[in-house]
């Protein structure tokens, strides 16, 4: 292993010097000036990169990853320039690295411990719940800019955010072509001078931040694993492979196709009008069925039919209710009756979903069975 630390720098010019000098304790050190106006002194013994204006920190972080690799390095571990981290932390990351070399290490950092901001705290909060939801991985942190990345499968990734959003959407992408990402737990000041020092801007960059997030969650739930990890790998698939992903996801045994048809027989006949697909789809998330499958399934209402499913879910409810046969007059009708005609629908609507969903998985199962088989 041949690691090195990176550290963007944008007008940082009064901590940057201790900064390199910690982290030249342990490694390396690439410097990416980022058009800085404050004129910071740059050691002699770093590798420097400058920027004539400033691009952000997403293009510093690529122009710095470039570079490390062309000088031979394996591993990046990545710094802020204004003293938030602890360069004794960076040992840490270079242990765990020897251990998992292939996973990316992102350090985790104790907000109460630091006396971290509100804001930071409940932004930080929302990014990790978003992760947790387009990966499944759990993870203290989805923020710290205190990172370290494996050099020759981080590379391959196709991570099209700028600024500070590249980071999330590295995580997220890393984690979905199967790269480990693991926690570091790390330490970290807040003191005022820092935060009043920070480049984040609170409304743009969080507003990209969260249509980065939508964008990626809705990818989660809607696109297979296998397609998005090709499309996080910089590749395509035609329309006839793409497909096949769609309907083949969490589709390998006989048991989950059926399930993923009686989940949506029953969503599409179940008293939710307005939200059946959405229902079906985040159901089918959660259990890991095939969504195509489910939603496929969940259309057995369309309008056609519809009508003939209200009336037999109200049927079946005033048999169950009254153990006789509706006989509608509409002279008659009620408030008071229509409202229990209405509670008798909604029962009947469940029983009949039962029914429907019960001989339809059967049916898939048996079907599934005998296509694999043959």
């Amino acid at each position: 292993m041949k690691p090195c630390v990176i550290i963007p720098v944008f007008n940082h010019a009064a901590a940057l010097p201790e900064v390199v000098r910690g982290a030249q304790a342990h490694c390396p050190v690439i410097v990416v000036d980022d058009g800085s106006t404050d004129d910071p002194v740059i050691p002699a013994d770093v590798t420097l990169i400058r920027f004539a204006q400033n691009r952000g920190k997403a293009a510093a972080l690529r122009a710095g990853f470039a570079k490390a690799a062309e000088l031979g390095f394996t591993h990046a571990i990545t710094m802020d320039a204004d003293g938030q981290h602890f360069a004794e932390d960076v040992p840490a990351f270079l242990a765990e690295a020897e251990r998992q070399p292939g996973a990316l290490l992102v350090g985790v950092r104790d907000f109460v411990a630091a006396g971290a901001p509100a804001g930071r705290r409940r932004a930080n909060a929302i990014s990790r719940f978003w992760f947790h939801v387009a990966t499944g991985v759990r993870l203290g942190d989805a923020q710290c800019g205190f990172r370290c990345y494996p050099l020759g499968p981080f590379l391959k990734l196709r991570i099209g955010s700028e600024r500070y959003a590249f980071e999330l959407e590295s995580l997220i992408r890393a984690a979905w072509t199967g790269m480990p990402v693991l926690a570091v737990p790390v330490r970290v000041r807040y003191e005022p001078e820092l935060v009043r020092g920070s480049h984040f801007r609170p409304v743009a960059d969080i507003v990209k931040i969260t249509n980065l997030q939508i964008r990626l969650v809705l990818q989660a739930w809607f696109v297979p694993a296998e397609l998005r990890r090709t499309w996080s790998l910089g590749g395509h698939e035609s329309f006839q492979a793409a497909l096949r992903d769609v309907f083949s996801e969490n589709a390998q045994e006989p048991e989950r196709v059926a399930g993923a048809v009686g989940l949506g027989l029953f969503c599409g006949i179940a008293p939710i009008w307005g939200f059946q697909l959405l229902v079906a789809l985040a159901l089918a998330h959660r259990w890991r069925l095939n969504k195509a499958i489910t939603a496929l399934a969940s259309n057995i209402s369309i309008p056609p039919v519809t009508p003939f499913f209200i009336y037999g879910s109200l049927l079946l409810g005033h048999w169950m209710f009254t153990d006789d046969v509706l006989d509608v007059a509409p002279k008659d009708m009620t408030m008071a009756r229509a409202l229990e005609y209405g509670g008798q629908w909604f029962a009947g609507s469940l029983v009949l979903a039962v029914i429907v969903a019960v001989p339809g998985m059967l049916v898939a199962y048996g079907i599934t069975r005998l296509v694999r088989r043959k």
